[in-house]
């Protein structure tokens, strides 16, 4: 397939996904993630970070995706813009003299000693891991349920899934999780 014709092709997505098409959602995620992933790659470095950030993109494309407007430029550059803003605003997030409304409560005493705090941050870095082990849904269903704190009906949604596959993919993760790790409780991944 040439440029122009996967041009063409995005567009014709775009306006479907723009009209609130879901079949159309998935194919374009298809077609694009890989690339819109290795830009998030390239800008923070951390796969944690840009599969986080890959949703969010994703999320800001189906909400957005009627305003593209092809007499402006094309697909893949409005999605790459979308991508990039994106994970400047992650970057944002995570610099270390930033401080939000939404990390305040990070700079309250806690009464943890170092000790703790190392061991928090260890068990942090295991689950990553573990999480990292599943399969794609189960893993990115866990995300959005649980860290992202989504209702079951928007992981559905996002990911283009009826509800009860989403409560499905949720409910193997956990599964999953707890047979890889006896040593760990299920609280230890929330």
């Amino acid at each position: 397939m040439n440029a122009s014709d996967e041009t063409i092709i995005l567009e014709g997505l775009l306006q479907r996904v723009g009209a609130r098409d879901r079949k159309a959602f998935a194919s374009l995620y298809e077609q694009t993630s890989s690339r819109l992933y290795g830009v998030l790659m390239r800008i923070l470095s951390d796969e944690r970070d840009a599969s986080d950030v890959l949703q969010e993109v994703y999320v800001s494309i189906w909400n957005r995706a009627g305003q593209f407007d092809p007499a402006k430029g094309k697909p893949l550059a409005w999605m790459g813009v979308i991508t990039r803003n994106a994970a400047i605003d992650a970057i944002r997030r995570r610099r270390p003299g930033h401080v939000s409304d939404e990390n305040c409560h990070e700079l309250e005493d806690g009464g943890r000693s170092p000790l703790e705090q190392l061991q928090q941050t260890m068990l942090r870095r295991a689950v990553q891991r573990d999480l990292e082990t599943l399969p794609a849904k189960q893993r990115d269903a866990l995300r959005m349920y649980y860290l992202e704190e989504r209702s079951l009906n928007e992981v559905a949604e996002i990911m283009n899934a009826p509800v009860n596959t989403a409560k499905s993919w949720v409910r193997r993760g956990i599964a999953n999780l707890q047979g890889k790790n006896k040593d760990r409780s299920i609280s230890d991944y929330l």
